[in-house]
């Protein structure tokens, strides 16, 4: 999750889910505890992609590890 720091990447539903269905996306990351509709639509995008994701404990420290300064419920790190 470190490489959220230091590589282009998305934050929040909307633009994470564009992200996976354009094949921009490298990595998503999803909050334990987002919204079970947000949880299940952002997996199941990234498996349909081929796009690998992870589960990370809560919102703050995933909106943290994106340097923002507000929660968020998924993330996904950008190919260069």
């Amino acid at each position: 999750m470190e490489e959220l720091k230091t590589s282009k990447h998305t934050a929040g539903m909307r633009t994470t889910l564009r992200a996976v269905e354009s094949g921009k996306a490298e990595r998503v990351y999803i909050a334990e505890d987002a919204d079970v509709f947000v949880r299940r639509r952002v997996q199941e995008t990234c498996q349909q992609s081929n796009v690998p994701y992870e589960y990370v404990p809560d919102m703050k420290t995933l909106g943290e590890r994106a340097g923002l300064p507000i929660k968020t419920a998924c993330a996904a790190v950008l190919k260069a």
